[in-house]
């Protein structure tokens, strides 16, 4: 772990990994600290001729890294409650793991022959879900309670991604249509008792829906909308005002959150008061990346830390909040644009906020 402090916020950075391989973070639509926030957690990537790829457990404090899994392992992701995380071994094994001990503990089998198109969610119920490529080709939702075998629960011949289970509700999945881009209709939820689904944020022509999370309490979801502008023609360079809206559980109410230039991911604190997103260049328009900080209540955007330019998808800074929301775990690009792990303490930022 080293400190150094940003160019151009000024502010004090911790990171803790580099290359030559990427590091990153968990994605932002889970925890990716421990209960106690003594942890957090991230995927090391493997490089040719090496075998210490997988996921790793970093002490936020001292640095020390620990292997939790190795390369065999898949959508690693952390409980909202509970001080465990889950994985899948092979495609089709899953496990829990102890966030503290990194004990494994084998949960049961996804259809054989198939793979997750995501990582694993869990309600607070212990009941995970996930988006799956069938053996059959067909994609599905399937969910799995412990101490019980795994259910499809709905299939279909759209590619199926993004499935989270509703942190509080265990019969409801939020699941997305994946096209790699724009959507005629994205965003859907799944009723599991009933088999039932219905559109969340029902889209309109020109409009660009994509990278939705739940709040910790299951109460809402956040969401990206693009700037229409930016996909009827990129190349002007011009700048995308990019908006974040906050949705009600139902989908029946939406909320203009934010609107911040060129953000992309958004990530909500668990008392719901804050918000963070990357800054990141896309849709023709080149800028200094980095990750921004947003309070709810007021709608201020500030920009407190910048980032090297990503090389992949994989490598944006998908910031989220630790637990307590006092730090923001993100991806920092080195120089080859490949994702370091990094913490920012907002004491420093809120001091003068």
């Amino acid at each position: 772990m080293i400190t150094y402090r940003d160019p151009v916020t000024g502010y004090e950075i911790n990171r803790y990994t580099e290359g030559p391989e990427r590091n990153s973070k968990l994605y932002f639509t889970c925890e990716n600290f421990s209960k106690d926030d003594r942890y957090f957690f991230f995927m090391k990537q493997e490089l040719p001729g090496k075998q210490d790829g997988g996921c790793y457990r970093a002490d936020v404090k001292t640095g020390e890294l620990t292997r939790i899994t190795d390369n065999t392992f898949r959508g690693f992701a952390t409980d909202r409650e509970k001080n465990i995380g889950y994985t899948v071994r092979n495609e089709t094994e899953v496990f829990t793991v102890d966030l503290d001990t990194a004990e494994m503990t084998r949960m049961g089998d996804l259809p054989k022959g198939g793979q997750i198109t995501g990582h694993l969610t869990a309600a607070n119920t212990g009941r995970i879900a996930c988006s799956y490529h069938l053996a059959t080709k067909l994609y599905a939702l399937v969910i799995m309670d412990p101490g019980k075998e795994a259910q499809v629960v709905y299939e279909s011949d759209y590619r199926l991604g993004h499935a989270q289970i509703c942190p509080t509700d265990e019969n409801l999945i939020f699941y997305i249509h994946e096209t790699e881009g724009d959507a005629f209709q994205r965003t859907w939820m799944f009723d599991i008792p009933d088999r039932y689904v219905r559109p969340y944020y029902v889209e309109h022509p020109h409009e660009w829906i994509t990278h939705e999370v739940w709040s910790a309490d299951g109460s809402e979801m956040a969401l990206m909308k693009l700037d229409p502008c930016g996909f009827v023609d990129g190349s002007k360079g011009e700048t995308h005002m990019s908006k974040i809206l906050i949705g009600d559980k139902d989908g029946h109410h939406f909320d203009v959150a934010a609107t911040c230039e060129q953000i992309l991911h958004p990530c909500l604190s668990r008392d719901g008061k804050w918000l963070c997103a990357d800054r990141i260049s896309y849709l023709g328009k080149r800028i200094q990346e980095g990750v921004v900080l947003i309070e709810r209540a007021t709608k201020k955007c500030k920009l407190i830390t910048t980032t090297g330019s990503c090389k992949t998808g994989a490598d944006h800074q998908h910031p989220s909040f630790n637990r307590t929301g006092d730090q923001i775990l993100f991806s920092n690009p080195d120089e080859n644009g490949n994702a370091q792990v990094c913490v920012i303490d907002l004491h420093q930022v809120l001091a003068d906020w």
